[in-house]
């Protein structure tokens, strides 16, 4: 008996009626895998725009934030507080513990707005870092600060000190009442007003905050 060839019988009829031989077959199959591997190649040697990252190196032990960057942490939490943040508080929300480097990338971010065309700036006021309007836009929008930030009787205790800097809370609390320790209170978590203790007592100054929003 004549041994059965186990490898399939090549269509010859049908590659003659195309006008194909088995090796122009054999050739136009590399010429296709040749083709779809450039593609391949070309996708993924394709170069993507990434976001700026800071140039500092994180210490090591910080907190694990996922996928996100410390630097821009930072500049949330400088965007949400209505308040100063000192270099400390800034670390506890990065998750970072050296100082160093926090106050690195604050300064990072202080030169990325102003370089920047944000009406935006991150500046060092007494009680540490803070996001501020740039001047010549915050006269534009003062009178949205004036009805959304501050009640009209905060405003009028805050007109008062503004033209008697250093002025001592006690004095102010015999001029207009007792409800200014109430006022000032709600003004220096706003950032409008600074209060400095001296004995019993607290000396008040308005801030640049105060100066951005109502002018010099």
């Amino acid at each position: 008996m004549e041994e059965e060839d186990d490898e399939p019988e090549c269509d010859e009829e049908a590659a003659d009626a195309k006008g194909l031989s088995g090796d122009d077959i054999l050739k136009n199959s590399e010429r296709a895998a040749e083709a779809d591997e450039t593609k391949i190649m070309e996708v993924e040697g394709e170069e993507k725009e990434e976001p700026r990252k800071s140039t500092l190196r994180v210490p090591a032990g910080q907190q694990s934030l996922g996928k996100l960057e410390p630097k821009r942490v930072i500049e949330a939490a400088l965007f949400m507080s209505s308040k100063p943040l000192t270099i400390e508080e800034l670390g506890r929300f990065a998750g970072i513990a050296a100082p160093g480097f926090v106050e690195g990338l604050v300064k990072e971010l202080v030169d990325e707005y102003e370089k920047g065309s944000s009406a935006v700036k991150i500046v060092f006021e007494p009680g540490g870092w803070v996001m501020r309007l740039k001047p010549e836009y915050a006269q534009k929008v003062a009178p949205l600060a004036q009805e959304a930030e501050v009640s009209r009787g905060a405003l009028k205790i805050l007109a008062y000190i503004s033209q008697n800097e250093g002025i001592e809370q006690a004095k102010v609390a015999d001029r207009l009442g007792s409800t200014v320790y109430d006022y000032v209170k709600e003004l220096a978590e706003k950032g409008f007003l600074t209060k400095e203790k001296r004995g019993r007592t607290s000396v008040l100054r308005t801030t640049q905050k105060f100066r951005d929003y109502f002018g010099p």
